[in-house]
């Protein structure tokens, strides 16, 4: 991604946290926003799995995916 600027939508699928770990710990932006916008899009948050992509999204620093989570939260409070 580096030098090429491109990860296939496989790769995503397989590895959308490691990448957007790496991505964190190296500080590679574009690809840590890339990989976030493509979890939050792909991936369902449900009640079972609410509070770990809360502390996941805390804990990497992810915006986008912990606003996503908190408006989970608030359509979902009576459940």
């Amino acid at each position: 991604y580096v030098y090429g600027g491109e990860i296939s939508d496989e790769e995503y699928v397989d590895n959308e946290k490691d990448l957007i770990n790496a991505a964190d710990k190296y500080g590679i932006t574009n690809l840590k926003l890339e990989a976030e916008v493509w979890y939050v899009d792909n991936k369902q948050i449900t009640i079972d799995n609410v509070i770990d992509n809360l502390l996941y999204a805390d804990a990497r620093n992810c915006a986008l995916l912990k606003e996503t989570v908190m408006d989970f939260i608030v359509e979902n409070k009576e459940k």
